[in-house]
This record gives C-alpha cells, sequence and structure tokens, in this order.
C-alpha cells in the first residue's frame, strides 16, 4: 500500500508539473452546411454560400468531394503556412516537415448530415479562429479560381475551334472560287440548262439541214451551188457543235458537256464543305 500511494503521488506531481510546461493548445472549428435540394430549402442559407462563391458546387457527393478535395490539397497548406509563417512557428528549416506538422494539426471531416467541419489546432488562442476562417476564405478563392480557369478554358477551346473552323471555310471557299474560275463556272445550273437548250437547237438544225442536203442531192447534181453552200454550213454547224464537248473551246461561257458529271460531282463536294464549315 505504501508503494503503490508513493507510486501515485509521485507520478501526479510529476504529471502536473510538465502540464505547466506544456504549452495550452486552442481548437477552432467552422462548420459549412451543404443544402441538399437547393438554396429554397435551407432559407437564405443557399444564397449565403453562392455569395462565398459556393452555390454552385454544393448538392451532391460530386460537389462534396470537390471541396474536400481543395480543403485537403497542399495548395490550402501554401497558403495557410504563407498568411500565418507557420515554417517560423514550428521552427522548420524545411517546407515538406512544416506543411507535414501542419496537416496533423488541420482536420477536415464529414458530418452525419453531410456538413464539412474544418478544425485547427494551435499554440496561439487569438489566432486560431482566424485560421480555421481564413481556410473557407481560400475555399472560396481556390473554387472561384478553379470555376474561372474552366470557364476560360471552355472558351478558349471554342474560340481555337472557331478560328480552324473559320480557317477551313476560308480555304473552301478560295477553292470554290478558284474552281469555278478555272471552269467557267458562273452558275453551274443555269449554265447547263442554257447550254444544253442550245446544243439541242443545234443539234435540231444539223439535223435538218442533213436533210435539206440529202433532198438536194437527189434533185440536183453534186456541183450546184446550193449543195456546197449547204455542205459548208453543215460543216460549221457541226464544228460549232462539236465545241460544247470540247476542252478547247474558247467560248468562256461554255462548260465541256462531256465532263458535267464529273464537273458536278467536285462541284457539289466543295458547295457541301463550305456548307458544313459555315454551319
Amino acid at each position: 500500500r505504501k508503494f503503490i500511494v508513493i507510486t501515485v503521488m509521485i507520478v501526479t506531481m510529476l504529471s502536473v508539473t510538465i502540464s505547466l510546461f506544456l504549452p495550452l493548445w486552442y481548437k477552432s472549428t467552422t462548420t459549412i452546411m451543404i443544402p441538399s435540394g437547393g438554396g429554397n430549402s435551407f432559407g437564405g442559407l443557399g444564397a449565403s454560400l453562392s455569395s462565398f462563391g459556393l452555390g454552385n458546387v454544393f448538392g451532391g457527393s460530386e460537389d462534396q468531394l470537390k471541396i474536400m478535395t481543395i480543403l485537403k490539397s497542399k495548395k490550402m497548406l501554401e497558403l495557410l503556412d504563407e498568411k500565418f509563417d507557420f515554417q517560423a512557428k514550428y521552427e522548420e528549416k524545411y517546407k515538406f516537415k512544416t506543411y507535414k506538422k501542419l496537416k496533423s494539426n488541420y482536420r477536415v471531416e464529414v458530418g452525419e448530415e453531410d456538413q464539412i467541419f474544418i478544425s485547427i489546432l494551435d499554440t496561439d488562442q487569438n489566432k486560431v479562429a482566424d485560421m480555421s476562417n481564413y481556410v473557407v476564405h481560400c475555399l472560396d478563392s481556390l473554387n472561384i479560381a478553379f470555376n474561372t480557369s474552366k470557364a476560360k478554358n471552355n472558351r478558349e477551346f471554342v474560340e481555337n475551334r472557331i478560328n480552324i473552323t473559320m480557317d477551313s471555310l476560308s480555304f473552301y471557299e478560295n477553292k470554290t472560287t478558284d474552281f469555278m474560275e478555272e471552269n467557267g463556272i458562273i452558275s453551274l445550273n443555269e449554265q447547263l440548262i442554257v447550254e444544253v437548250e442550245k446544243a439541242a437547237e443545234m443539234k435540231a438544225e444539223i439535223m435538218a439541214q442533213e436533210i435539206e442536203l440529202a433532198l438536194k442531192k437527189e434533185m440536183l447534181s453534186p456541183q450546184n451551188q446550193q449543195i456546197k453552200a449547204l455542205e459548208i454550213s453543215l460543216n460549221l454547224l457541226s464544228a460549232k457543235y462539236d465545241d460544247f464537248f470540247k476542252d478547247t473551246s474558247n467560248d468562256k461561257l461554255l462548260i465541256n458537256l462531256g465532263n458535267v458529271p464529273n464537273l458536278q460531282k467536285q462541284f457539289a463536294r466543295l458547295k457541301r464543305k463550305v456548307m458544313y464549315f459555315s454551319k
């Protein structure tokens, strides 16, 4: 009994003595409430969170995970160290050791109602509350920065796609213009209608002159001037008709009818490209 009493007294005295030399630690906890169905069910809470830049990320496990990731990130530790100089407070030479100690005194937990508790332990009673509040301030700033960065990336992506599309559109517009100039195309469909009608008229006239020539050869002698005049006229008319199907035609308004299917196909493809990039 004597041994037990003496041991208890010694241990008690040592504990009291040591506790007097140990610094006091203070804990500050900030709670973030996450509305489950939107701001209306929580009165003005949703609007309050929106004013912090957090309203658009709450309301689901994915948003909660995003917030937890921000709170537990190395960036958050860096911001706290920059603000309150934990490296000097912990008397550490290297940053990674400072962050390790800070991380051991920094708690982020999720409650039963999906609220998030942010707690910080520190020996400075006057600053510990400022530290936990500063975490919420940094959460707000980082969240806004991430959302802004995402919006910027989306805008840059869209602008880049628009620039590429505009370049492609300009390329095919110029290519279509060059194709029209090379092939004498003003309005392909209208030119074909006029040209086919003209060719049909010339073909009909050739056939009529051929019939007339055949009849005159039956009635007149081969040396007759009328027969010679009809032969010359028929040869000129046939040569002119053949120009519709030759690439050597000097008439820029004429389209080579022999190449019409290929021209229509190429022209249709170019117009389709222009229409595609325009849309």
